[in-house]
């Protein structure tokens, strides 16, 4: 599996945990905006089919990452993490086309624009 398909797999798993999330947010509760069992159950198993579809190191990683942060991935601009908004090392930088981790906080990186 390619580092681009797996990077896309990551961003959709994790758009798939923030609307996971959110359903079970009150407010989101008291306005009406929920969804019934059957439709939520059918979230969760979309996403556990594309969380083993990720090589199994990076779902590891992933869900340890998950459970540590609310947000797993962080994407990367003018050379920051905006996980933690540190600077990253110039030689990581390079490293745009590989699946990597924030040195600082351990997130896995995506370059935003690519």
């Amino acid at each position: 599996m390619t580092s681009k398909i797996v990077e896309m797999h990551l961003k959709v798993l994790f758009d798939l945990d923030n609307l996971l999330a959110d359903m079970e947010e009150p407010s989101y509760k008291e306005i009406g905006f929920a969804i019934n069992e059957k439709e939520q159950s059918s979230l969760v198993k979309v996403r556990n089919d594309l969380l083993k579809k990720l090589p199994q190191d990076i779902a590891e990683s992933y869900e340890m990452l998950k459970k540590r942060y609310k947000r797993a991935i962080a994407p990367v601009e003018k050379g920051f993490c905006f996980g933690c908004f540190q600077k990253l090392p110039t030689q990581l930088l390079t490293r745009s086309e590989e699946i990597t981790a924030c040195p600082n906080c351990g997130r896995i990186l995506y370059w935003r624009g690519k």
